[in-house]
């Protein structure tokens, strides 16, 4: 494991089923509670929105994974971060009462650096056989691709890790170079070529909680603390899906045990389930400091730089969609026609006061036709 002054990378080790390890990691670098500048939580909007760029790296065409895999990650960790994942209904009701919604929403970027439009998803291909967690993935350089602003993006890589990782994430602080999360091809969403029992999208779940500040609930020495209130004492991570409650006589954390179902131990999947309101909080917390360029991030926002020729297309907003969307520069007699990404029709509109509802529509890629101009629509829960 390679550390950086303010960064650590958690590597994740991707073995057998009955012997893998979610996350090897040291805690040196991480941002505590002790660390952060107290301040007052009703000054940060109630829904702190992260523009995200993915870089998909690969090789081999199965390595080049799909929007729609993509987009199904974006719903994961969304349903986690919200506390609106179907399966929170497994954890204990000792435990699901210290839970809570983060406030806290990823979306893939609309907008890049510079002000052009963008879908927030970068494709290379690569002659590297595999990643390890050496940050060659982050540098063009090396390979890679070069990060956007961490101030204002949360970068993720996604390529083929070597066969001992399933992801690795910085902390808040770390080199704008090395800022941003890494995670393999095969566990990276909920729909497409994935690899069980990582299949549900929650490896980035879990980085994402250390990008925003949160270590392993043990502090990653036996029996530690990770300089949160409400997460029992417990020696180490948990391996598979354990059975509740599990005591560790030797941590004294009875009567209810290990809090394995938290996305920052390291069992399979699906046994994770939760955050608790003090991870909450702390991650929130991050956006008064080391994270705060994300609140005032134009990622997610408009664009503003357009040539011409983009000037004069139609446009529609917003992108991803979720309900409706606005749609500006077609006649109000157009009819707006909508497909699947398998070319499938599913409704028509013809435009009036220039807003669409999109009642029921499932998360998805879409292609929008209005009149003789199509564009691609990504609609998100």
């Amino acid at each position: 494991m390679r550390l950086f002054l303010g960064l650590v990378l958690c590597g994740i080790v991707w073995m057998s089923a009955s012997a893998q390890e979610r996350c090897a990691s040291a805690s040196i670098g991480a941002v505590s509670t002790s660390a952060q500048t107290a301040s007052d939580p009703s000054t940060l909007p109630p829904v702190i929105t992260i523009p995200v760029v993915v870089h998909i790296l690969w090789r081999m065409p199965e390595e080049n994974i799909s929007d729609n895999q993509i987009l199904s990650q974006l719903e994961s960790i969304n349903a986690d971060f919200d506390r609106r994942n179907a399966d929170f209904t497994q954890v204990p009701s000792v435990f699901a009462a210290r839970s809570a919604a983060t406030g806290i929403r990823f979306v893939l970027a609309t907008t890049d650096p510079e002000g052009r439009p963008t879908t927030g998803i970068l494709r290379k291909q690569t002659s590297a056989l595999l990643w390890i967690n050496d940050d060659r993935i982050k540098s063009s350089q090396t390979g890679g691709s070069d990060p956007w602003d961490p101030q204002s993006y949360l970068n993720i890589w996604v390529g083929n890790l070597s066969s001992s990782l399933l992801g690795f994430s910085s902390f808040p602080g770390a080199p704008a170079a090395k800022d941003g999360i890494v995670i393999r091809y095969n566990v990276f969403g909920s729909r497409g070529r994935l690899s069980p029992p990582w299949n549900l999208g929650r490896t980035l779940t879990h980085e994402a909680g250390h990008w925003l500040g949160l270590r392993h609930l043990w502090g990653d020495t036996p029996c530690g603390d990770d300089g949160i209130d409400d997460t029992p004492r417990q020696k180490a991570g948990n391996r598979g899906i354990p059975a509740f409650p599990l005591l560790r006589s030797e941590c004294a954390n009875g009567p209810d045990g290990d809090m394995f179902m938290n996305f920052m131990d390291l069992s399979d999947d699906a046994a994770l389930l939760m955050f608790t309101r003090g991870q909450a909080a702390l991650m929130r917390q991050q956006f008064y400091g080391l994270r705060k360029g994300i609140l005032g991030s134009k990622g997610a926002g408009e664009p503003w730089n357009l040539t011409a020729a983009q000037a004069a297309r139609p446009r529609f907003y917003p992108n991803p969609a979720c309900g409706y969307i606005q749609i500006e520069g077609i006649p109000s007699d157009t009819q707006v026609q909508i497909f699947n990404s398998e070319g499938q029709f599913i409704l028509q509109h013809k435009m009036g006061a220039g807003r669409m509802d999109l009642p029921h529509l499932p998360p998805g890629i879409y292609r929008l036709r209005l009149g003789r101009e199509e564009q691609t629509m990504i609609v998100q829960r």
